[in-house]
C-alpha cells in the first residue's frame, strides 16, 4: 500500500502538471506576473509544459532515440526541455513580458543547464524531477508569501518520500536537484535585477 501511494504521489507531481499548476494559480492569484494576460499564460504552458512533455510521444518516432527505451526517453526530455525552456527566454525578452514572468522563464532554463553541470561534467547525478517539483513551489513561496510555505513545504515532504521510497533516487540525488534548483532560482533572481 505505501508503495502505492508513493506511485501515485509521482504520477501526479510530474513537472509538466507541476509548472502547469504553478502558472495557473498565479494567473489566478497574481495580477502582475501575466501582463498580456491570456497569452502570456497561454505560451508558457507551451513552453515550459507541452514542449517538454511532447518528447515521450515522439520518442518511438525519432529514429536516433526510439530504440533506447526510458532512457532514450529521458535524453529525448532534456532536448524538448532545453528548446521549450529556450524559446520561453527568448519569448519573455522579445515580447517585454513582466519581469515576474522572465524570472520564472529564466529559473526554469539555468535549472536545465545546473542539472547539464551536475549530470554530465560534475558527474553528480542529482534528480531532474526533484529540480522540477522545487522550481515551482519555490515560485509559489516566492510570488504567494507566507501562505503558500505550509503547502508546499507538505507537497515537497510528500514528494521526498515518494522518490526515496520507490528508490528513483537517493537522498543526495534528491539533494542535488533541489541545490541546482535554488540555485538557478538565485541567479535568475540576479539577472532580473539588472534588468
Amino acid at each position: 500500500m505505501t508503495k502505492k501511494i508513493a506511485k501515485i504521489i509521482r504520477t501526479i507531481t510530474i513537472p509538466p502538471v507541476m509548472v502547469l499548476s504553478l502558472l495557473l494559480i498565479l494567473f489566478a492569484v497574481s495580477s502582475n506576473v501575466f501582463q498580456n494576460s491570456f497569452l502570456d499564460l497561454f505560451l508558457s504552458i507551451i513552453f515550459l509544459a507541452l514542449i517538454p512533455v511532447a518528447a515521450y510521444p515522439l520518442q518511438p518516432l525519432i529514429p536516433k532515440y526510439k530504440d533506447k527505451g526510458r532512457e532514450g526517453q529521458r535524453d529525448l526530455a532534456f532536448v524538448f526541455t532545453a528548446v521549450g525552456y529556450v524559446g520561453a527566454v527568448l519569448y519573455g525578452l522579445l515580447a517585454a513580458v513582466t519581469k515576474e514572468l522572465l524570472l520564472i522563464y529564466f529559473a526554469y532554463l539555468l535549472s536545465v543547464l545546473a542539472l547539464l553541470v551536475s549530470n554530465k561534467v560534475i558527474k553528480f547525478r542529482s534528480s531532474g524531477h526533484m529540480c522540477s517539483i522545487t522550481g515551482p513551489l519555490v515560485s509559489l513561496i516566492y510570488f504567494v508569501g507566507w501562505a503558500a510555505i505550509v503547502p508546499c513545504c507538505v507537497l515537497f515532504g510528500l514528494i521526498c518520500w515518494a522518490s526515496l521510497i520507490l528508490k528513483r533516487h537517493t537522498p543526495y540525488e534528491v539533494i542535488g536537484g533541489c541545490a541546482c534548483c535554488v540555485a538557478a532560482f538565485g541567479c535568475s533572481l540576479g539577472i532580473i535585477s539588472f534588468m
